[in-house]
């Protein structure tokens, strides 16, 4: 009974996770326009609407799945805290990052695409506002990937086929960024959902890709000139 159950989760996650929301997210992601004009392309998109798009669709759905089923708790999903000793991981993984943000912030593959909102590359106050919203926009993509995907996909197929497949999803959500970033967007999610899995929270992980995140959009506002 427990087996049948487990599998019916893992297929409803598979279903709604990469059947309807990584796809559709990546489309939208992918182009510029407001989801009120998609096909039309005369409203482009604010940065609000790309937040409020996004966080629906990786964190509002997924929980309203696990709210509806019976005795599905987000805790079994990552939202919780480490059972183990994880903060020297994540900043271990911190640290290994950091040669390489260093290096690739000079590239201007990546000047011409970081930060997302270019104003947060010359108004401190709006560089503030936009890391903070763009922190809970990972916190959302690390629930949904490492969270909701890993822990409800190892029900039907495995904690390993499960990081495999997510990471794999995490990778096509990277597709018309930067084709480096893209390229090691696959093996960043298979070392998060190790991660993940490891100390069986998402937390350690999300804490990791911030802090990449804003230390590789200082290094580059830095080395074009910007506020720092």
């Amino acid at each position: 009974m427990r087996r049948r159950r487990d599998l019916w989760i893992g297929c409803t996650v598979a279903v709604l996770g990469l059947g309807i929301i990584a796809p559709l997210l990546t489309y939208y992601n992918m182009q510029p326009d407001s989801v009120w004009s998609i096909g039309i392309g005369s409203m482009p998109r604010s940065w609000e609407e790309y937040l409020l798009v996004n966080v629906t669709a990786l964190l509002f759905a997924p929980v309203l799945m696990i709210m509806l089923w019976p005795r599905l708790r987000l805790s079994q999903f990552g939202l919780r805290r480490p059972i183990t000793r994880a903060a020297p991981l994540a900043l271990l993984l911190y640290v290994i990052m950091l040669p390489l943000l260093l290096i690739t912030s000079r590239w201007t593959i990546f000047q011409n695409y970081y930060p997302m909102q270019p104003l947060a590359a010359v108004n401190l106050h709006y560089f503030i506002y936009y890391e903070l919203t763009y922190g809970f926009y990972l916190w959302c993509w690390e629930f949904f990937y490492r969270g909701f995907l890993t822990f409800g996909l190892a029900r039907a197929i495995g904690l390993s086929y499960a990081i495999v497949v997510q990471a794999a999803a995490f990778g096509l959500m990277h597709v018309g960024k930067p084709w480096p970033e893209m390229a090691g967007s696959f093996i960043a999610g298979l070392v998060l959902g190790w991660l993940a899995v490891r100390v069986r929270s998402f937390w350690p992980g999300f804490g990791a890709h911030w802090a990449v995140a804003v230390t590789f959009d200082v290094l580059i506002i830095h080395a074009r000139g910007g506020i720092f």
